[in-house]
């Protein structure tokens, strides 16, 4: 779906976009086969990455990334978006499940970094393995880019930024969201609640618990219980247990949308309580029961960390090398998600969801001659869901 950039974005843009437009980026050809026989999804169709710095056709680049799990719709929905950018920049993209397992993987990043491809998508969801990650990296000498969930601490992003093949990372506030929903619900006048999401160690869930936690208990509110699950598909049953548990308890922080929908099914074994629920990373389903009420509000946006950083990952290889003001890889951690509550969810499925915020030939704007860091500063600093829809 072809959405609109923010204005002041499509501003600074639209003098990449006709140039990469002149080399007629996006064709129809299909993918070849990956570069390993490995297991995954192999995605990619267009023609060669046509939006080099002279226009002209460049060899068609082939690249890769993990995701931490497959089967939950949050999840699910930034490989698809992977697989729509790469396709829509003239390459080739392949998928590969860490199946919610550490040494998957690590074993993953192994494999794609000695298989050939051109650059590597790494969902950090594991801080232990970042070391791992960027040694293996430089030893096969394969740049590599952290998105969506990111390394947080000081110190391990000094020791990234050594590494010449080190992208950069991007990713939301994750901290920044837990405040805002911990915020929210106490101007709603919630004052005790629980809270359910993955396992302990993902540095997206810890954030949002964090900060969630420090909000809500400094604003007079206090945290009854709190279950992580290393599976989503223990969460109704964990969640139902809470709520035993807890019979005072007047809303549910859910982490990401896919634990929304499991508190939504633990709820059906307590009829006639009264439980408010808020999420993060609204879904497709979680946004039809925020626009009937059974689902206070929650927050979406966090596809555009996947955006740039596909973006940022292309131009290395493609030999344009995306550096801050202080020549460091770029660290765009402050992206904040927005609300989704009834009056906008329809607009962010439409946006994010069932189509794509933003359309092919931006895309394909963000990796032509003349891309800086300016260039994303200005987007993501621009970034609502009112602009991506062009309100």
């Amino acid at each position: 779906m072809n959405r609109k950039l923010t204005k002041l974005t499509s501003l600074c843009l639209a003098g990449m976009l006709a140039v990469s437009l002149l080399g007629g980026c996006g064709g129809n050809g299909q993918a070849s086969g990956g570069k390993a026989d490995t297991t995954g999804s192999a995605s990619g169709s267009g023609q060669a990455g046509d939006a080099g710095k002279d226009g002209s056709a460049q060899g068609k680049l082939s690249f890769a990334g993990d995701i931490v799990g497959q089967g939950a719709q949050a999840l699910d929905d930034l490989v698809a978006e992977e697989e729509y950018l790469f396709n829509a920049m003239g390459s080739e993209f392949k998928i590969y499940n860490d199946n919610f397992t550490a040494d998957t993987q690590g074993t993953n990043i192994q494999t794609m970094a000695s298989a050939g491809y051109d650059g590597l998508m790494v969902f950090g969801w594991n801080a232990t393995l970042y070391t791992t990650i960027s040694n293996t990296a430089k030893e096969a000498k394969v740049p590599f880019v952290f998105f969506d969930q990111i390394p947080t601490d000081p110190e391990m992003i000094r020791q990234l930024e050594e590494n010449e093949y080190y992208v950069g990372s991007v990713g939301v506030d994750n901290y920044q969201l837990g405040v805002n929903i911990a915020k929210r619900m106490l101007a709603d006048g919630k004052t005790k609640a629980i809270l359910l999401g993955g396992s302990v160690g993902d540095v997206v869930h810890d954030a949002r618990d964090k900060g969630f936690k420090e909000t809500f208990e400094a604003g007079g509110g206090q945290v009854l219980a709190t279950t992580r699950c290393t599976d989503p598909a223990e969460a109704t049953t964990k969640e139902d247990d809470m709520i035993s548990g807890n019979p005072d308890a007047e809303a549910t922080y859910c982490l990401t949308g896919d634990y929304a929908i499991a508190a939504i099914a633990a709820l059906e074994n307590h009829p006639g309580t009264q439980m408010a629920l808020y999420c993060s990373d609204v879904t497709t389903e979680a946004a039809q029961y925020i626009k009937d009420g059974t689902i206070t509000c929650g927050d979406g946006g966090s596809k555009i960390a996947t955006v740039i950083a596909s973006a940022l990952l292309y131009n290395y290889a493609n030999g344009n090398i995306i550096r801050d003001e202080n020549g460091k890889a770029p660290n765009f951690s402050n992206i904040v998600s927005f609300e989704v509550n009834k009056d906008n969810a329809e607009a962010y499925v439409s946006a994010f969801l069932t189509g794509h915020p933003v359309s092919e030939e931006d895309v394909r704007a963000m990796v032509a001659d003349g891309v800086n860091y300016k260039t994303f500063t200005d987007y993501i600093a621009n970034f609502s869901l009112d602009n991506v829809v062009g309100k």
